[in-house]
């Protein structure tokens, strides 16, 4: 079953749920079925009210696939997401319903309450197994292994909701059986379509250079009658993951991916989009600068800001500036180091800040100067990327595009704290610079809301 097919259903599923909700709340209410007028008059206040619950559940992800599981770290987002909802719409139906609809179905809403809580509940269990029922799984073969292969492997297993399950793999030469435990590994081809018939396999993943095994390439086009889904490593991992497999792709991989030429109305509303938006952002935030100023000032006495030389589009260096959320001379040697979680050299004030996302408030006038954009990979020092150039493949990439405020990376993974770290947000990074879209961005910037509003920034 297709993941977009997944969504399509899982966002439908809601929407009837939503309304099912309210029929049946209303003949609970009244002890008869819900007339023509009772139920137009509650439909339009209710409508609104759903709107908005759809989006805070986009917004705290219950409608990404990889975390429709039934366990407890999914339940306990459900339970937040709802008290949030039911929070929201407490406020809206004792202040504003009145006015905008003149009606107040206030006794109506607590009902719709126990009624929608156990519906919603019941729907999601059911829905979260039946993604991951072993029958709707389609059966995948691997060929050839290497770290992303293995990756991949991991990421299938460990998530039966993405809609595969990893049936054999076939390596040329030895694999130890317990590194893969619960599926058959062949060493050698042997004959391949008689192996993809008995395993009924969907899907074959090729980790392997078809120019180096031709036999291999003439034995996957002899099993074109069984209607398979062929795909290349990278394109299946990118899917799947959301990132680039770097160690994977050549220089003609970014020939046939990044062509910039395509993305120029894009990138003209993009600027005009990060106009607008860093000059409202910037008037909007003057009255927390007094207060934001006063709190870094009596933290420790030291700077306001924050500047400091960052590499940006095309490798251009620009001057970076944010609230100050270090201690005063956080490099006394000179040094570069890697911010890392929990970094001892944030201060109180600063750790507040992050988390809220205060200290970026600066950077605001960045995107306004052209420097940054609101969504893109973040800008590094220039000392940090030098060294990153010489270890990391592709790293510089990365700068084919502006570096942003928030992106694809920095929701995806924790602050880089090593060139480790820098290899993996590269992934991301890569992910973003070819898929790039207003659709994404704007996923991008809801996310990036869901993190500062449940305190998981850093």
């Amino acid at each position: 079953m297709p993941n977009r097919f997944k969504k399509i259903m899982l966002v439908a599923g809601d929407i009837l749920l939503l309304f099912s909700a309210l029929w049946l709340t209303l003949l609970i209410r009244y002890w008869e079925l819900p007339s023509r007028d009772n139920w137009l008059q509650n439909l339009s206040p209710f409508t609104v009210l759903f709107a908005v619950w759809l989006l805070v559940f986009y917004i705290s992800g219950l409608y990404d696939i990889v975390t429709s599981r039934n366990d407890i770290g999914f339940y306990n987002r459900i339970i937040a997401v709802l008290l949030i909802n039911y929070g929201l719409a407490t406020a809206y139906f004792y202040l504003l319903t009145d006015k905008l609809f003149d009606i107040k179905p206030q006794t109506v809403f607590f009902v719709f309450i126990a009624v929608y809580t156990v519906l919603f509940s019941l729907w999601r269990y059911w829905y979260n197994g039946f993604v991951s029922r072993p029958t709707h799984l389609r059966k995948v073969l691997v060929l050839g292994i290497n770290d992303e292969a293995k990756e991949l492997i991991n990421e299938i297993n460990q998530k039966p909701q993405l809609g595969y399950r990893i049936a054999a793999i076939i390596h040329d030469g030895y694999l130890d059986q317990n590194d893969f435990p619960g599926i058959i590994i062949y060493n050698g081809f042997g004959d391949l379509k008689k192996l993809l018939r008995e395993h009924h396999i969907g899907t074959v993943v090729t980790a392997l250079d078809p120019r180096s095994a031709p036999k291999f390439v003439e034995q996957l086009y002899e099993s074109l009658s069984l209607r398979l889904e062929f795909r290349d490593l990278p394109a299946f991992y990118e899917k799947l993951t959301g990132k680039i497999p770097v160690t994977t792709i050549g220089h003609i991989w970014f020939l046939e991916n990044l062509v910039e030429s395509e993305k120029d109305v894009y990138e003209f509303f993009k600027r005009l989009f990060d106009i607008l938006f860093a000059s409202l952002a910037l008037v909007a935030s003057l009255p927390l600068f007094p207060l934001i100023v006063l709190l870094i000032k009596f933290n420790d006495g030291g700077g306001i800001f924050f500047k400091q030389l960052r590499t940006g589009h095309l490798s251009r260096r620009f001057v970076a500036i944010k609230f100050r959320s270090m201690i005063a001379d956080a490099e006394k040697d000179g040094k570069p180091q890697w911010a890392t979680n929990n970094d001892p050299r944030v201060t109180k004030i600063g750790r507040m800040l992050r988390k809220m996302r205060l200290d970026e408030i600066p950077q605001f006038w960045n995107i306004l100067r052209g420097e940054m954009t609101l969504v893109g990979p973040r800008p590094e020092r220039p000392e940090l990327v030098k060294d990153l150039l010489t270890i990391i493949p592709f790293y510089n990439e990365r700068h084919l595009v502006k570096p942003g405020l928030t992106g694809w990376a920095q929701i995806n993974f924790q602050y880089g704290a090593s060139a480790k770290d820098a290899f993996k947000k590269l992934q991301y990074d890569l992910f973003y610079v070819k898929n790039r879209s207003f659709a994404l961005d704007i996923g991008i910037i809801l996310k990036t809301i869901n993190i500062i509003l449940s305190g998981k920034g850093q």
